[in-house]
């Protein structure tokens, strides 16, 4: 046999098919947090109370739960439900940069709000949906490690009716001028804080409420401010939003996988196809919440980002 320098090979990495091994929902390296909408039995045998948190591979049946938020993203998703109730993604659009945005079904142009989508026969159904991932944590931003003592990231999907919800508060913080934690200050650095900052500078807490709607009181999440975080610790969870990016978008960046089926709120069925994170499971599964710790403000920080393994 010659010898052979399989390094002159790197630029065909991008041409080639490589099948990814399916992985469960809770394997992921996002976990999924969802509203049980009826008392079952999950398919790892943890009984969902209907109208309880459960946060998919993590913990489950709990009445709050605590993130700092990492990742906010808004998509546009046109969804059809086949007979069985299976959702499916016809057309998507992860709305990258500044319009014009394109959908993944035939490229065509997104209208940029609901007016312009709405007269479209095509584009009419298409509905914006609100990503927002964390870092899971307690009641005091102290981040929750797995047992391979790396942090656990969560994320909540507003969509439908619990979409507003999401946006309120998400717009709320982007839209307070608070003291800036960046220097030296300018109108880039603004921007920044307003974007990417604000919504890092508290624990984010993800409770029930409801709303009203023509079919009834439906459950929706509700986000309030927890424990503020000190400037460094907000400084460093900009650090490690950039640090997932990559993940963040190959996880949720539907328009680059050939078939986007399968998903729900509590992730009934996902498709291989789209699960494909190979992350270790972190925590196991939990029936009982855990006892809930005594809220403080420490005056300096009271966890590190120092010795956590991305």
């Amino acid at each position: 046999m010659s010898d052979f320098d399989v390094n002159e090979f790197d630029d065909l990495l991008e041409t080639g098919y490589e099948t990814k091994e399916p992985v469960a929902p809770e394997e992921e390296f996002f976990h999924s947090v969802y509203i049980a909408g009826q008392t079952r039995k999950n398919h790892i045998g943890v009984m969902e109370q209907a109208g309880k948190l459960q946060v998919r591979g993590v913990e489950y049946n709990l009445d709050k739960v605590h993130m700092v938020i990492t990742h906010v993203k808004s998509v546009l998703s046109k969804i059809s439900r086949g007979p069985t109730g299976k959702e499916t993604v016809e057309c998507f659009s992860f709305q990258s940069g500044d319009p014009p945005w394109y959908g993944s079904a035939d490229g065509r142009k997104c209208g940029t709000n609901s007016a312009e989508r709405a007269a479209s026969d095509f584009c009419n159904p298409c509905r914006s949906q609100l990503i927002v991932t964390g870092l899971y944590c307690d009641q005091n931003g102290r981040p929750i490690l797995g047992q391979d003592k790396k942090p656990v990231f969560v994320f909540i999907r507003g969509k439908g009716m619990k979409y507003s919800p999401v946006a309120e508060y998400v717009n709320a913080l982007q839209n307070e001028d608070f003291e800036p934690v960046i220097s030296p200050v300018t109108e880039k650095s603004r921007k920044l804080e307003k974007v990417h900052v604000n919504n890092k500078r508290f624990v984010t807490v993800i409770g029930i409420g409801s709303k009203d709607s023509k079919w009834g009181s439906k459950l929706v999440f509700e986000l309030s401010r927890g424990t503020k975080l000190p400037p460094n610790i907000v400084l460093e969870v900009l650090k490690v939003q950039k640090k997932t990016l990559e993940k963040f978008n190959e996880k949720f960046d539907w328009s680059k996988a050939k078939q986007v089926s399968g998903y729900g709120e509590a992730a009934k069925s996902v498709d291989p196809k789209v699960a494909t994170f190979d992350a270790p499971q972190t925590t196991p599964p939990q029936e009982k919440p855990k006892e809930p710790e005594k809220v403080t403000e420490p005056s300096t920080p009271a966890f590190s980002f120092d010795d956590i393994d991305f």
